[in-house]
């Protein structure tokens, strides 16, 4: 991938990030605000060369996904190495770090907590605080939320090596055909940009039901194309296979299936334009379920239900992209 546009595709990220935790609420387009810069950071980032190369404005705006005024921005960040829009949402949300923004898990919200109570702004100094237990004494936040931070703060810094999704199949359709036969284990699914079917993957994630974890956990690390396992517990097994892939083990509940495995397939953009329908319908969509204001249960057992639910046509994985019909 291309440095500048994954530099701008981040910024835009993070531009609909803050969008969605409240900052520019009082804009009544802010919903549209927000799939428009996931949809121009999508492009950006699938560019195969650098941005710079595409023209202008207009010439910009020939590019799928990219209007006049995310090309504006666009050019603005090349010209200048900034975009003054996002900096005006980050000082309207407290000057959140840029970079405590990128980790996954953390949200706008925390890292704006984090950055305000404990001076934290680059990702270094979040590992160091994670591991001393500091992030735990804050306001909602817990030792959970603390390690899956930390997991994904560490992440953060690992290898950016993405694989032709071709030179991965046979290893990973061997994976789940050993993890299909392990003891306990009652459904297990490749997620994430393999189910997606696209051209390159990065780490792979797995969902698997299963009543004993840590028994199905243990069952996996000793087969014989793992090796290094790197996280091991009751919600979760990371290792690398032999050829150096990651693979990201998530155990789940069998009446969660159908929200954790539409969470973790994505893509991104998808997710949250299937979030902005629910919470339209005054409804909260996660990894955990469809829930109704008073937090009942609407959907969660299958994908398929969750769809039907907010009366959206069914998408297929490789459809998932994040404008909705």
């Amino acid at each position: 991938m291309i440095a500048i546009n994954l530099k701008i595709a981040a910024a835009f990220r993070q531009i609909a990030a803050l969008l969605e935790a409240g900052a520019g609420m009082k804009d009544k387009n802010v919903a549209f605000k927000i799939r428009a810069y996931l949809r121009a950071a999508k492009t950006i980032e699938e560019l195969p060369k650098d941005v710079s190369t595409y023209g202008g404005i207009k010439d910009l705006q020939e590019l799928p996904g990219i209007g006049e005024a995310t090309a504006k921005k666009i050019v603005e960040y090349l010209e200048t190495g900034n975009i003054e829009a996002l900096e005006k949402l980050r000082r309207a949300s407290g000057g959140v770090s840029a970079e405590l923004m990128g980790i996954e898990n953390l949200g706008p919200k925390r890292a704006m907590l984090i950055q305000k109570e404990l001076g934290i702004t680059t990702v270094p100094e979040l590992i160091t605080a994670a591991k001393a237990g500091k992030l735990r004494t804050l306001p909602r936040f817990s030792e959970v939320i603390e390690k899956k931070i930390l997991e994904s703060a560490g992440r953060s810094k690992e290898r950016s090596t993405r694989f032709p999704r071709e030179s991965v199949e046979e290893d990973v359709e061997i994976l789940l055909g050993a993890l299909r036969k392990v003891t306990g284990v009652e459904r297990a699914e490749a997620a994430g940009s393999y189910r997606r079917k696209q051209a390159t993957v990065g780490d792979i994630d797995i969902l698997v039901v299963t009543r004993s974890a840590a028994a199905v956990s243990a069952a996996i690390s000793k087969l014989p194309f793992v090796r290094n396992v790197v996280a091991q517990g009751d919600k979760k097994l990371s290792f690398d296979l032999l050829s150096g892939l990651r693979v990201d083990v998530r155990f789940v509940s069998k009446n969660q299936w159908g929200s954790a495995l539409l969470y973790f397939t994505g893509s991104k953009e998808h997710n949250i334009a299937m979030r902005i329908v629910a919470i339209k319908k005054g409804w909260k969509l996660s990894e955990y379920g469809l829930f109704d204001a008073k937090g009942k249960v609407i959907a969660s057992k299958e994908e398929r239900d969750i769809y039907g639910k907010l009366e959206l046509v069914y998408r297929e994985p490789w459809e998932r992209v994040g404008e909705l019909r």
